[in-house]
């Protein structure tokens, strides 16, 4: 979206690029990089989880620090057999049915992503997805792909109710906001277990409103 002052200037960086940029730093043929691989979490009644490094947002919130902020010099990278087996003995220590990576972007690294899931799709584990959308609402074959996968859950972050909340939290151009929508439009088709999480904390009862 161009800005008040130069109609042809964004209003922020651009999400997709980032995401390439991300891309070229955790990402190795089909290794990623993650800052630990298997820790306990009370999300969804009790998940285990890996933490993943490089993000395509830099949200002003983001508690994720480093691995975020810093993916070059932070974790380091591993295969997908190598996350699966210890998401599977952490899991299996805890007493999980639910798996997943998780404090960065789960879509960067396509080859890496659906060689895990395929493990995942052997196991009795279901994986959640956790995304923010963005690339999978720039590419609509994405969720075609993802419906393949049985043990699959995606949850799909939106970053505020509006495109100028969701350009004040991320840093982004607001006309990237439609993105995560589309994902989730995508997904459904696509026949993709999936749900939505949208940030209300820093929105107004309004915007709110105008979100529903």
């Amino acid at each position: 979206m161009a800005t008040r002052h130069n109609p042809s200037k964004p209003d922020g960086y651009d999400p997709i690029v980032l995401t390439r940029t991300a891309e070229r730093t955790v990402v190795k043929g089909n290794k990623r990089k993650y800052a630990r691989l298997s820790r306990p979490l009370r999300f969804y009644g009790g998940i285990t989880s890996a933490q993943e490094v490089g993000c395509n947002l830099r949200c002003k919130f983001c508690f994720s620090d480093k691995p975020v902020r810093r993916p070059q010099s932070t974790g380091r990278f591993y295969s997908p057999q190598e996350v699966f087996d210890a998401l599977k003995k952490g899991a299996e220590k805890y007493g999980h049915k639910l798996i997943s990576a998780s404090a960065s972007e789960g879509t960067l690294g396509k080859k890496h992503l659906f060689e895990l899931l395929t493990l995942v799709d052997k196991s009795d584990f279901v994986f959640v997805l956790e995304t923010n959308g963005i690339t999978l609402g720039h590419d609509p074959n994405f969720a075609q792909e993802l419906a393949h996968f049985k043990n699959l859950h995606v949850r799909v972050s939106i970053k505020g109710c509006t495109p100028k909340e969701y350009n004040q939290l991320t840093g982004a151009a607001s006309e990237s906001y439609g993105l995560p929508y589309k994902a989730l439009q995508y997904l459904m088709d696509a026949g993709v277990s999936c749900n939505v999480c949208l940030m209300i904390s820093f929105s107004t009862s309004e915007n709110i409103d105008k979100a529903e």
